[in-house]
């Protein structure tokens, strides 16, 4: 447990930094998840790509949980879209806006973040750190807790941490499902490169032709 004290603290500030200083939102994401890779990756060991490739050659323990995982992020999405259209009239999301300049270099940086480094350092962070299987009161109060924890780095309003909970939902029941952060990891990053990969493309084509 002593070692999620640090990257709790660091999500306090992060969120704070996020309120007073919005229109930096871009650089204090990028900030936030390296910090957390950084913290999980290289410092504690907790992800191995040579771990990973050895999850590659199993399709029934493993593609076909990263397969219906990420049906369910697009399920969620589907639902957060609904709820938003629904009520955010009514109801603060308070989402956090990230705002990237229209140019090569941080459009590069943004893919980096959302495709790679996002998904990999949430599910070290919020799912593998977090959650624990002593006993089943134990992991279903820590699942609430981290999917609390992961939606209140995008929104700070009701609405948007019930969204972003749901969102955060699906990795989280694969990983208390299979105890495999790996599942959880690979479907994550496979949905951020689907969700993002045209916008992306979109905004490089449009750069480019300036």
């Amino acid at each position: 447990m002593k070692r999620i004290y640090i990257p709790i603290a660091w999500e306090i500030v992060f969120v704070v930094a996020t309120i007073i200083w919005p229109k930096q939102a871009f650089h204090l994401f990028f900030a936030f998840y390296f910090g957390l890779l950084t913290y999980f990756y290289f410092i504690y060991k907790q992800f191995s790509f040579r771990k990973l490739y050895k999850n590659f050659g199993r399709v029934l323990g493993f593609w076909i949980p990263v397969a219906i995982t990420f049906i369910g992020l697009l399920l969620a999405g589907k639902l957060r879209m609904l709820i938003s259209s629904q009520f955010s009239f009514h109801i603060d999301e308070g989402a956090v806006s990230i705002i990237v300049h229209n140019d090569l270099v941080p459009t590069f940086f943004y893919a980096l973040m959302m495709i790679v480094i996002k998904p990999v350092a949430e599910e070290l962070f919020f799912r593998k750190a977090l959650i624990r299987f002593d006993n089943k009161k134990q992991t279903i109060i820590f699942a609430v807790l981290s999917l609390v924890l992961c939606a209140l780095t995008r929104a700070h309003g009701p609405l948007g941490i019930l969204e972003w909970a749901i969102m955060a939902l699906p990795v989280t029941i694969a990983y208390i499902a299979t105890k495999n952060i790996y599942i959880s990891v690979m479907a994550h990053v496979l949905f951020e490169f689907y969700d993002n990969i045209y916008e992306v493309l979109y905004t490089v084509g449009r750069i480019l032709k300036r």
